[in-house]
């Protein structure tokens, strides 16, 4: 039987597809390696070159939930194309720029493109492919998301150190060519729908409530929650939010459709991976920054570490999948999430004296829970929706994906550097003169010849801090922890197996 007949949709199709998706997610990741490079190449300082991640992160969240709008109103091959010609655009552009500025404005370009890859190929997916083969089909697009942010540190590791960095956005054009011929010849045609009016209130103050949200969450662990900067970017954004969210209710044709939340099995799936993405996004941050701040791995021996695990849950995912065809989503979330409950747990007395074997094993056991569980909870959510609001669906799905991600790194990042700094803080009110007389060169013991030199001092106080540090790091573990649990109940809440909503 051919893949066609068994999955509904063909081979080639489904790789132009993932091909995509692939290369978005993969540019969300590859160019932190490269921030180093870019500061000697455009003499600039770092707050001024990191808004090329920034500024990527920021509008691929304000314009996800303009997608499903925009595949109703044209179709969503047709705007698969032209989010994918506008990727390779800013592509190209970003490796051509001269300057910080133009980097980042290009960024910008790219991100636009990047914004609806995500979302319409998983309505291309959804809405092609069979609905008894859907949590299969949805498994394997899942490899792309899951392996490309392991992927891209590691790649743009080798293209720093041993190339030109300016290829880590070039080699996204002849793939993006290629991708787009195939996208071209393979995808069949999926007609547009009834769009109505375009929702242009909704769409304002979407992107400035988004901007201003996932601008807070970014750089609150740096300026301070506190911050007058910061608690008006929040109340920005709930201002803008909340009028958004009454103008979605009250109009006939919102561009994002919250009435989906009216969908039991929609709203408990998409709760449960709004979670799991918190805790998963959250430690995906935390342990390169252990492994690299602490250890001392470079960024190359930090991506080969999480390498393994990436390759796990993309091996794990089309399993996962299949099983969900067969079984349904809520026995794999719950055994998919107690996987990963058990590495968290663990992962909570990680220490300077953890060997790398032992960090790797942790890591992969965690992924491979992150595997079993996440394609089904988000297959789950969407086939409980009708197939005339599939594109809409996507796109709610992808935002919240979105949103959860920042709010993860945000919340354990914060948590890493306040109980850091208390942490620290605390020690250094506990050192005193008599404390001191009782260190020595030759360990802890009374002694006149206590530490009286600048250098031990300081040395001293670098030990204090390693240790505060890796007090910091085991409270975000402990939170991120407690965000499976969270995820763990709000999984039991998505019901038993159901068939899909009116097959497409």
């Amino acid at each position: 039987m051919k893949f066609e007949e068994h999955f509904g949709i063909s081979g080639l199709a489904m790789i132009a597809v993932i091909l995509g998706v692939f290369m978005a997610v993969l540019d969300s990741s590859v160019v932190n390696v490269a921030i180093p490079k870019m500061m000697a190449v455009y003499a600039t300082d770092q707050t001024t070159i990191e808004w090329v991640i920034t500024a990527y992160t920021l509008t691929v969240g304000m314009f996800t939930p303009i997608s499903g709008y925009l595949s109703d109103r044209f179709g969503a091959k047709r705007m698969y194309i032209f989010a994918l010609v506008v990727f390779v655009v800013g592509s190209g552009l970003c490796g051509a720029a001269m300057s910080a500025s133009s980097l980042i404005a290009f960024r910008v370009i790219q991100a636009l493109g990047g914004a609806l890859l995500m979302p319409i190929s998983m309505t291309i997916l959804f809405s092609l492919s069979k609905p008894e083969r859907r949590g299969l089909i949805m498994g394997i697009w899942g490899i792309a998301i899951m392996f490309a942010p392991a992927f891209g540190p590691t790649l743009s590791g080798y293209i720093v150190q041993n190339l030109n960095f300016r290829l880590i956005f070039y080699l996204n054009v002849p793939v993006g060519v290629i991708n787009l011929f195939m996208a071209r010849a393979y995808i069949p045609e999926l007609k547009p729908k009834a769009a109505g009016k375009f929702d242009l209130p909704g769409f304002l103050t979407c992107v400035i409530g988004f901007f201003c949200l996932l601008y807070a969450l970014s750089d609150a662990p740096t300026s301070g929650w506190s911050s007058v900067k910061i608690i008006s970017l929040f109340i920005t954004a709930a201002i803008s939010l909340a009028l958004f969210v009454v103008l979605e209710l009250t109009s006939d044709s919102p561009m994002l459709e919250l009435r989906l939340f009216k969908i039991r099995s929609f709203l408990a799936s998409n709760i449960a991976t709004s979670v799991l993405y918190i805790a998963m996004m959250g430690a995906m941050f935390l342990l390169p920054v252990f492994l690299q701040n602490a250890l001392g791995f470079s960024p190359m021996q930090t991506g080969l570490l999480t390498m393994p695990g990436a390759l796990i849950t993309a091996i794990e995912m089309p399993i996962g999948g299949a099983l969900f065809d067969k079984f349904g989503a809520r026995p794999l979330a719950m055994a998919g999430l107690t996987v990963m409950l058990i590495p968290s747990l663990l992962l909570i007395n990680l220490n300077f004296n953890w060997t790398y074997s032992a960090i790797l094993a942790v890591y992969m056991l965690r992924s491979g829970g992150i595997g079993l569980v996440m394609m089904p909870l988000r297959t789950a959510g969407m086939n409980s929706v009708p197939s005339s609001l599939v594109n809409r669906a996507s796109a709610l799905q992808n935002t919240l994906s979105n949103v959860a991600s920042s709010v993860g790194i945000a919340i354990l990042g914060t948590v890493m550097t306040t109980h850091s700094d208390f942490s620290f803080a605390s020690y250094m009110q506990n050192v005193s003169v008599q404390s001191l007389q009782k260190i020595s060169a030759y360990g802890l013991h009374p002694s006149v010849y206590g530490i009286t030199s600048s250098s031990d001092m300081l040395h001293l106080m670098s030990v204090l801090k390693q240790l505060a540090f890796q007090n910091g790091i085991r409270k975000a573990f402990i939170t991120a922890a407690v965000f499976v649990v969270i995820a763990l109940i709000a999984s039991m809440f998505i019901g038993k197996k159901q068939k899909p909503v009116e097959s497409i």
